[in-house]
Parts: C-alpha cells; structure tokens; sequence
C-alpha cells in the first residue's frame, strides 16, 4: 500500500512540474517598423512645346580650293621658297627647278621656226618661178605640181615647228614653280638637290579662308537636305563652340554601296578657327514638331545615361531618358517621358527609386 501512494505521488509531482515549465515559456513579441516619412520635392508637370527638329550628321571640312601641285617639269631643285604653314598669294614662287637642258631645247626649237620659215619662203620664189614657166608652156603640168605640194605644207610645216618651240618654252616656265591660288602651305614634299619629274608632288596648299564640309545624308533623309539649307556644327577643338554653314552642292545619285549621298556646305572661316581634316558633328534643322519639355535641371547624368524622376502616385521612378534638342532652360524628351507627367525639378543624390514625396 505504501509503494503504490509513493507512485501515485511522484506522478503528481511530475505532471505539476511540466505544467510550471509550460506556463513559464516566453511570448514572442512581434517587432514593427515604422514606414519612412514622405520627402518633399517640388514637382513640375512636363508640356508639349513646338521643337526643332534636328538630323544629327558627321562630316569632314576641307579646303574650298586644295591640290597636291605637281612639278610639271622635270629637273633637279635649285631652291624651295616655302615651309609648312607658310602663306602665299597668287603667283607665288615656291621651287625653282634646273631647267638648263629645257632652255637649250628652248633656243633649239626656235631656231628650227627660223629655219622653216626661210625653206617655206624659199619654196614659195619656186612656185612663182614654175608656175611663170607652166604659163609659157616651158615645164609640164606634173613637175609643177610637184613643186606646187611642197609650197602647200610649208605653212603647215611652220606651224609644228613653232608649235615645238612654244612646248620648249613652257618647260622652261614650268621650272618656276608657282601658287595657283592663295592659300597656306599644308606639306612640303622635295627638297634641294632632289630630281623631279612632271607627276613629282612639290607642295600641297589649300585655300583655308572658306572651307567645305562634305557629308554624307543617309537615303531616308535625303529629303531633309535643301541647296541653300543652314546647318550648326561642332568639332572637338573647340567644344561649346557652334560654326554655322549652307549647303550648296548636293550630289546627283545615291552610292548603292552605303545607301547615301554627298553634299557639302561651305564655311566661312574668316578667323581661320577651323582646320581642313577636322571631324565635324552637325546638326541639320529639318522642321519643328510637338514635344514634352522640362527643365535641364530635372536632367540627371549617371553612368553614361541620362535620368530623371518621375512621381507616379506620390513615388519616385528613376527613368533612363532620351533628350532631344534644346529650348533656352528646357530640353525636350524624345523617350521615356509622355507630356503631363510629373518630374521633379531639381534632384538631389538624397532622391532614389520607389521613394515616397509629397
């Protein structure tokens, strides 16, 4: 009887013991996060405003007169009169070539005139003289005539004669090497000493006071270019800077090789600012057409791209933007923005994607 209250009692301390441990197991507490305030931002709704329309273009300026000058002669250089960089007027002298043996051919070919000029007066007495005895019946009709041929080629025979003469004389001139146009001295190619022939390149000079920016027009915009257009353009020398030019010589075909055309524009470049062989960067205006605008400030630049943020249902949507031409403080948005949304104006780096404003 003991043993088995014993039992009943040590089962009842257990029980009692497992029901303590059970009421003392902790309650968890479920932590909460307050949402974070909404930030003030100042909102501005993008509008539609009439836009230049641009046809962004690549070119190269060139001279409007430029030429590798040949000597046109041949002879060894005496002496050069010209540097890289040195300026020249019409009629400049820039090499002079050795021209001794084309000034002997010269003197040569004038003397062969002189003599041809005396055979052919010689043959002319002798046509006279036969045609008197034909007249008496003294000489018959074929000894004149042959006598009469050579009265008829003398002329010609003069005129080949002064014809080789004339060439002679113009190798010797060509020994004097001069500027076709005004212009400045971009290479010098021979120097004294060397020996020249007529193809031999002597200097190349280019006319830098106007220039030609030639470019190409893809064919789906060939309809943009108009003889008489005006253009803007910038080169990499002088970024900021905007040169103006017109169109004046458009190209007749398309090149079936690249499906484009040529034309060019001419540049006035009073200050000589501009150099032939720079690359341009043009901008053709083709028209205007309605487009969202917003403030450059509301522009962000982040790698590489171009952002601004929206606020859609009083919450920031960093967006990648495609801006379009300029318009005083505006800028218009070809993509990623629609007229009547709203943009902050001026964005901080405090500003992120999916923050709440007000």
């Amino acid at each position: 009887m003991r043993i088995s209250h014993l039992r009943l009692s040590s089962s009842a301390l257990l029980l009692t013991f497992v029901a303590a441990l059970s009421g003392c197991k902790p309650k968890t507490v479920a932590a909460t996060t307050a949402p974070p305030a909404p930030v003030h931002v100042e909102m501005i709704e993008a509008r539609e405003e009439p836009i230049p329309r641009v046809l962004a273009l690549t070119g190269t300026l060139r001279g409007k007169q430029q030429t590798d000058l040949a000597a046109n002669a041949a002879g060894r250089v005496l002496a050069t009169f010209v540097e890289r960089g040195s300026e020249v007027k019409i009629g400049d002298v820039m090499a002079r070539l050795d021209v001794r043996a084309a000034a002997l051919s010269a003197s040569e070919a004038r003397a062969n005139v002189d003599l041809t000029k005396t055979r052919a007066e010689t043959a002319k007495r002798d046509c006279d003289r036969y045609a008197a005895l034909l007249a008496q019946g003294a000489i018959a009709q074929g000894e004149y005539d042959r006598v009469s041929d050579q009265c008829s080629t003398s002329g010609s025979s003069i005129a080949a004669a002064q014809a080789r003469a004339a060439s002679a004389a113009q190798m010797v001139g060509d020994g004097v090497i001069r500027a076709p146009f005004a212009g400045v001295i971009t290479e010098r190619y021979v120097d004294v000493g060397e020996f020249v022939r007529q193809d031999t390149k002597v200097v190349s000079l280019v006319a830098v006071d106007s220039l030609r920016l030639e470019f190409s027009v893809p064919e789906a915009s060939l309809g943009a270019v108009k003889q008489g257009g005006t253009m803007t353009f910038t080169v990499p020398t002088y970024p900021g800077r905007a040169f103006t030019g017109t169109v004046r010589f458009i190209s007749a075909a398309v090149r079936e090789t690249t499906r484009d055309m040529i034309a060019e524009a001419v540049v006035d470049n009073a200050d000589r600012a501009l150099r032939p062989g720079m690359f341009a960067s043009i901008s053709l205006l083709v028209g205007e057409a309605p487009m969202p605008v917003i403030p450059k400030t509301s522009v962000v630049e982040k790698d590489g791209r171009t952002h601004v943020f929206a606020v859609v249902e009083q919450r920031l949507e960093e967006r990648v933007v495609q801006i379009g031409a300029p318009k005083g403080d505006l800028v218009s948005v070809v993509r990623g923005l629609r007229t009547g949304e709203k943009v902050v104006a001026a964005p901080t780096e405090a500003n992120h994607n999916g923050q709440t404003v007000n």
